[in-house]
């Protein structure tokens, strides 16, 4: 878990005893990074006879943000079997996904396709079997996404309601590097 970065704002308005506003904002951008989660796992699933669409991870959608998939699907009653790499993406909207698949590569034929898709509230990795088998996927994956439901924190300055609009003292223009 990150440390979160305090921003120093002095003692009084102006004092000087302050972050410069480049430390701020990297302060900023670092305790923004902390909200955001990226979790990596592995596991193994089965697909039964050749009915399309079955689902072999699912997540919830509401908090997804992006992720990738190592999958390797085999046949164990032949030696076929083939391997993926599996890059996702929330579009804008936030109510589908784009994906792309790189390196597909296979020993003997291959055994199934593969889609992405948001159905009933969950990003779904399907697969769609080639043959009428059991086949085994096992799949590496790496998600991110905002923390499960959490909103984050409101954040405010000493002597402001959280909620306030933040404005410059005497309406002073305020310019970055």
């Amino acid at each position: 878990m990150a440390t979160q970065e305090i921003i120093n704002i002095g003692a009084l308005p102006n004092d000087g005893e302050g972050d410069p506003l480049r430390t701020a904002f990297q302060k900023i951008n670092n305790n923004f990074s902390a909200l955001f989660g990226t979790y990596y796992d592995t596991l193994e699933t089965y697909t039964v006879g050749n009915t399309a669409s079955q689902i072999i991870f699912t997540t919830t959608a509401n908090t997804f943000t992006q992720a990738q998939f190592q999958i390797n699907s085999s046949n164990p009653e032949t030696q076929d079997s083939q391997n993926i790499l599996i890059k996702v993406a929330k579009n804008n909207n936030g109510t589908g996904v784009k994906w792309v698949g790189y390196g597909t590569s296979f020993n003997g034929n291959a055994v199934t396709s593969y889609d992405v898709v948001v159905t009933g509230g969950n990003v779904n990795v399907t697969a769609s079997p080639l043959t009428n088998s059991t086949l085994q996927h096992f799949i590496s994956y790496q998600v991110t996404w905002t923390g499960p439901g959490d909103p984050g924190i409101d954040i405010s300055l000493d002597g402001y309601p959280s909620g306030s609009l933040l404005g410059t003292e005497n309406l002073l223009i305020v310019t970055t590097e």
